[in-house]
């Protein structure tokens, strides 16, 4: 009985081994594969500029070789990054600074083929040994920057610009936030430089803005500090009501962001371009050069 159980331990260790070693060749035959295959052509190449305008080519020169056999053709390839900035400013508070700002870039699209040139025996350069070519591709006229920035007015049409470039809604939402920030010396800034201390009065009832306005003498610094009057404030509020409502009612987004030199807002689209060339041989295995970025105006 002990000899068979002997066997039996021997025949699975056997049976392990077997399988270690078979399991390992199994790996180094991956690895091998892994890297050995076709060598594609050798390129290099280099832009006449890193920049182009939209509908325009863009100059280049590439060289290339192959160790391995003929050469057949190159193409170009590149995809498209788009970038959009956007920013609104107040200039009307005096406690803060209130700005809203964003920059969003995202792949726009993928990596495709623009143009292919065929392969000529007649560009091959001895001193250089490879073949050279001096060439161009176009970048589509839709990759056109735009950039809306401070106009001169702000009427409807810009309102449906706001609301196309920075979403429906974000006018009332920057009104908002903007009040929830605001303290005592912001609203008086505001009030009395949109001239509107005279609508409070006779619209809204209670007086001018002074109406509304008591001081603290502070003993630290030897001054009087404004605030609101507290027995006009609305229970758990911080601004009197009709201070609130003539901001609601008589303040539109525009005078917020109304400056001497325009209005303060800007949206700007721009786009990059990543190419790349490949090298094609008779085989149909390519060689890739580094790529290339190019600001589209």
């Amino acid at each position: 009985m002990k000899n068979t159980i002997k066997i039996f331990q021997f025949l699975m260790l056997v049976l392990v081994v077997s399988v270690a070693f078979t399991s390992c060749a199994k790996h180094d035959f991956i690895d091998e594969m892994a890297i050995t295959g076709k060598v594609g052509p050798q390129a290099i190449w280099e832009l006449g500029s890193s920049s182009v305008t939209a509908g325009n080519e863009v100059e280049f020169r590439l060289q290339y070789y192959s160790t391995e056999t003929e050469i057949d053709y190159s193409e170009v390839w590149y995809s498209v990054t788009e970038a959009i900035s956007k920013k609104v400013s107040c200039p009307l508070v005096s406690t803060f600074t209130y700005s809203v700002s964003s920059e969003v870039s995202q792949l726009k699209r993928i990596s495709e083929k623009i143009q292919e040139y065929p392969h000529s025996l007649a560009v091959w350069s001895d001193s250089l040994s490879a073949y050279v070519v001096e060439e161009s591709f176009p970048v589509t006229g839709t990759l056109s920057s735009f950039s809306w920035k401070q106009p001169e007015k702000f009427d409807a049409q810009d309102s449906l610009s706001m609301d196309r470039y920075f979403g429906t809604g974000f006018m009332q939402h920057f009104k908002d936030s903007l009040y929830n920030l605001m303290k005592y010396a912001d609203f008086r800034k505001m009030i009395l430089g949109l001239g509107l201390d005279e609508i409070l009065e006779s619209q809204y009832g209670g007086g001018d803005f002074m109406h509304y306005t008591d001081s603290t003498f502070d003993d630290n610094s030897q001054t009087y500090v404004y605030h609101f009057n507290e027995e006009l404030l609305p229970e758990g509020k911080e601004v009197p009501a009709n201070i609130k409502e003539l901001y609601e009612h008589e303040i539109p987004f525009s005078k917020l962001i109304q400056t001497p030199a325009g209005y303060d807002v800007e949206y700007g689209r721009n786009y990059t371009v990543e190419a790349i060339m490949r090298v094609y041989d008779n085989r149909g295995v390519y060689g890739q050069t580094i790529a290339k970025t190019i600001e589209v105006n």
